[in-house]
């Protein structure tokens, strides 16, 4: 199991019962690598089916808690269920040894209380060691060792478990279904210690529920992995494969959905790992005996831990992307990693910093037809135009060009690694291929990568060698030197200080593209500007800035309007995450967004719910601002799932990250003075629930003023804040407003 972050951290430090009551059904969720604590509840219910049994693992949870609460341990972690879930196991093991010897009260509570301590201290020591030697969870590792112990103290005491026989029973062993099927959901059901099929099925309703997508692969890990033994002459029934089934769902889960994005190559490992799982569960299981141990969930938890932790020496993700938030559903963190792949499609390379003020004409960019050919096709060329001329008069002197002699400043922050000053610039048309860079400066980034910024003028250099240069520092001047007819200012990235080294493939960021006409300029997050292409540095907006970055922690209160006067009101509550950014959810339905101001450019991300939540139009109409001063547009694109109905998002949850997400296309304006800042959004959309329209009021110290929103069907949705009060750990006070 992967540790789940804690994603309802609350205001004030939590009592013993609050944070057992978040816990208790998280410790039955992370069993399926959720943080889902519906999902829990329900399993927790399924377990008391065998009510012996269900009350062993429901004690020892609640046992385990209050052990951790008093010792001292994180609260994060015994809310999100990370600390509980391996003594959940173990006690729910010392249920299942109780119904094989029936054992007396005491010997019975000693071994609870024996199960309770021993899972919670190993699951402590060992998560921690995996974490800080490997970098991973040691799953259920513990749980294992710990019941391994408790066998080998019943056999010692009472000699070989023998377990009581059961009467055939055919509604609670669904005998009426496929021996294979059967044997599927006792698999299920195996994972809280059930040996029928009926509580399977019920876990399996209640997993296909919450993730569809978890049980698909759930399910086509136990086909592969029965299929395996079936080829090795086990039967494909609850006889053949159920002791060790719920190994092979357990892989489909990790490694499909746990660690790992979902997606055609996630799949594909998944069934790998079930197939290897078989074969290991096989090979353990004839060692084990002759200790009269049983195999347990010791395959699944040595065949992910080996694939995981070698995946983890790539240096390529390929098409294995890793999971950017353990617990999320895997619906979720799909649609987020394969939204952020069309939005910002520059994520994974190196970015840099206009090197200069004011606007520039992009003469050369990457492949020109001049000289960015071959291994050196990634760089760019900047000259100034004015009207369209690069020069004035006939050109025939440097001074001609209004390029020669700008200042040259650091696109990035990093150290000097050599510099050249002595070449002389050449008159306009004439070359000085025998020094090809001209005077340059060489950068060693603090990303590490090399920036060369060449054909700078003749002793213009203003830094040495080994001197620290932080980003906009002044490098020089633009000349003509070395291979340059023309003035202008070359820069590339490379991955090593040689001069002839090849380039690598880099962007710009935050910088704006000037249209023809003098239009409103197109604001870019991150690109590579072709060639003819005008552009120029933002100014920053403080004023904007510090909109975006006031808001309150606390409960915002919204009066709707929709269709035919209706209204109703929303309240969305705001606080902050472990690492600083706005995390918002909707007390009106399930609906959460998180946001954060970064490098002056306000996002949007993860959010999670449906439309019948303002929160899904803040996730789209704000999806990313830039503050910068004065008007601009700027390009961005949605997700249209929210905006379905719930039958077509469970449909596009299923099938999105094997065929691809449905993306719309926006365009965005920022309209903002001294005394407002209106975000307005258009979307290229039909479909009648989406929003084609979104207008945004954003006032200081709250989430927005007001949102109006016009759907494709030309409904109208007008929200507006009535009253907001603020967290009592922030400034204490309460504004009303529209009374």
């Amino acid at each position: 199991m992967i540790a789940i972050a804690d994603t309802d951290s609350p205001a004030a430090p939590p009592t013993l019962a609050a944070t057992l009551a978040e816990g208790l059904p998280r410790a039955y969720a992370v069993l399926f690598f959720s943080a889902n604590a519906r999902l829990g509840w329900c399993l927790l219910a399924i377990s008391l089916l065998d009510p012996a049994m269900g009350l062993a693992g429901l004690l020892g949870v609640c046992a385990a808690a209050t052990l951790a609460w008093v010792l001292g341990f994180d609260t994060a972690g015994i809310r999100n269920g990370y600390l509980l879930f391996n003594p959940l196991l173990v006690c729910l093991t010392v249920g299942w040894l109780h119904g094989c010897y029936q054992f007396q009260p005491h010997i019975y509570a000693l071994l609870w209380l024996a199960a309770v301590a021993g899972g919670l201290f190993l699951s402590v020591a060992m998560q921690q060691w995996a974490a800080v030697h490997l970098g991973m969870s040691s799953h259920s590792l513990p749980a294992v060792m710990v019941a391994y112990v408790l066998y080998f103290m019943g056999y010692a005491l009472f000699g070989p478990p023998v377990m009581p026989s059961v009467q055939s029973n055919a509604w609670l062993d669904l005998n009426f279904l496929p021996p294979f099927v059967q044997a599927l959901f006792q698999a299920f059901g195996a994972m809280l210690f059930q040996t029928r099929a009926l509580p399977g099925l019920l876990v399996f309703v209640a997993l296909a529920v919450s993730s569809p997508l978890t049980c698909l692969l759930a399910a086509a890990a136990f086909s592969v992995g029965a299929g395996t033994m079936s080829a090795l002459g086990y039967a494909m029934n609850p006889e053949g494969v159920t002791w060790c089934g719920f190994n092979f769902l357990l892989c489909g889960i990790a490694l499909g959905s746990g660690y790992f994005i979902v997606s055609r190559a996630s799949l594909v490992l998944a069934l790998s790992g079930a197939f290897l799982c078989a074969l290991v569960a096989l090979a353990l299981s004839t060692a084990l005996r002759y200790f009269g141990l049983p195999a347990s969930a010791l395959p699944y938890n040595l065949v992910v831990l080996v694939m995981v932790y070698a995946l983890r020496q790539r240096r390529s993700t390929r098409g294995l992307v890793p999971s950017p938030a353990p617990g999320m559903l895997p619906e979720s963190a799909a649609r987020r990693v394969l939204l952020n792949a069309h939005r910002f499609p520059h994520l994974n390379v190196p970015a840099l910093y206009l090197p200069f003020d004011g606007e520039r004409t992009v003469t050369q960019s990457f492949d020109g037809a001049l000289t960015h050919r071959g291994a050196w096709r990634h760089a760019l060329d900047f000259e100034i135009e004015i009207n369209g001329q690069r020069h004035s008069g006939a050109g025939d002197s440097l001074d001609d060009f209004p390029v020669f002699g700008t200042p040259v400043l650091s696109p990035c922050g990093g150290v000097v690694a050599a510099i050249t000053t002595h070449v002389r610039d050449n008159a306009p048309g004439q070359n000085n291929p025998d020094e090809n860079w001209g005077n340059q400066v060489l950068i060693y980034a603090d990303s590490g990568f090399y920036v060369r910024l060449a054909h700078l003028k003749q002793s213009s250099v203003t830094v040495n060698v080994g001197q620290r240069v932080e980003r906009g520092a002044l490098l020089g001047q633009c000349g003509s030197s070395g291979r340059s007819p023309v003035p202008h200012l070359h820069m590339q990235i490379q991955d090593t200080a040689i001069t002839s080294a090849a380039t690598r493939a880099f962007c710009l960021k935050h910088y704006l593209e000037v249209g023809e006409g003098g239009g409103v300029p197109v604001y870019q997050t991150s690109g590579v500007p072709g060639n003819g292409t005008v552009i120029k540095n933002v100014v920053p907006d403080a004023a904007l800035s510090g909109i975006l970055a006031s808001w309150l922690p606390g409960e915002y209160r919204y009066r709707v309007t929709g269709e035919k006067g209706a209204t109703w009101e929303e309240t969305i509550r705001l606080d902050f995450d472990e690492v600083g950014r706005y995390r918002l959810k909707s007390l009106r339905n399930h609906a959460r967004l998180t946001a954060f101001l970064s490098e002056n450019v306000f996002y949007a991300t993860d959010f999670e719910g449906a439309d019948e939540s303002l929160l899904a139009y803040l996730a789209v109409g704000i999806a990313r601002v830039p503050c910068v001063k004065g008007n601009v547009s700027w390009k961005d694109m949605i997700s249209i799932v929210p905006f379905h109905r719930a039958s077509w998002r469970w449909l596009h949850g299923l099938l999105d990250p094997f065929i691809g997400t449905t993306l719309k296309n926006g365009d965005y304006r920022l309209e903002s003075d001294s005394a407002a800042c209106v975000v307005r959004s258009v979307f290229d959309s039909a479909e009648k629930h989406v929003p084609r329209e979104v207008a945004i009021w954003l006032a200081p110290r709250r989430i927005m003023e007001k949102i109006e929103i016009r759907l494709a069907n030309d409904r109208v949705i007008h929200a507006e804040l009535v009253e907001f009060g603020v967290s009592p750990l922030a400034v204490q006070f309460r504004v009303r407003q529209f009374p």
